[in-house]
């Protein structure tokens, strides 16, 4: 019957099975970590796709919405300019904000 190599006891042997245990540890931490971080990646890539796709179209139309506030400002000082008031202006369709006023929204009770 043969016998297996005898098992070194003392500080050598606990170094050498320590050592060997790290090795295999280390190894796992890395394969798993490896799997972890290409997961976070494809989130990550998703996020960012998603993002693009929704929230750029909206800040375009934040965008839009404040160069035509700011339009409508100019249009309406030109207009009180020639003696318009604000019922007259308010009439010609021309938003509270445009006309300086701040928005029902906001408006306290």
């Amino acid at each position: 019957m043969p016998s297996s190599p005898p098992r070194e006891g003392g500080i050598k042997g606990f170094l050498t099975r320590a050592g060997s245990s790290f090795l295999a540890g280390g190894l796992y931490v890395k394969e798993k970590s490896w799997t972890v971080a290409k997961m976070a990646g494809n989130i990550g890539f998703m996020v960012a796709t998603t993002s693009i796709v929704v929230l750029m179209p909206l800040i375009f139309e934040i965008m839009r919405e404040g160069q035509m506030i700011e339009t409508d400002k100019l249009h309406v000082k030109e207009l009180r300019q020639q003696g318009y008031s604000d019922n007259q202006l308010r009439e010609l369709g021309f938003p509270a904000v445009a006309l300086g006023q701040a928005p029902a929204v906001l408006k306290s009770s």
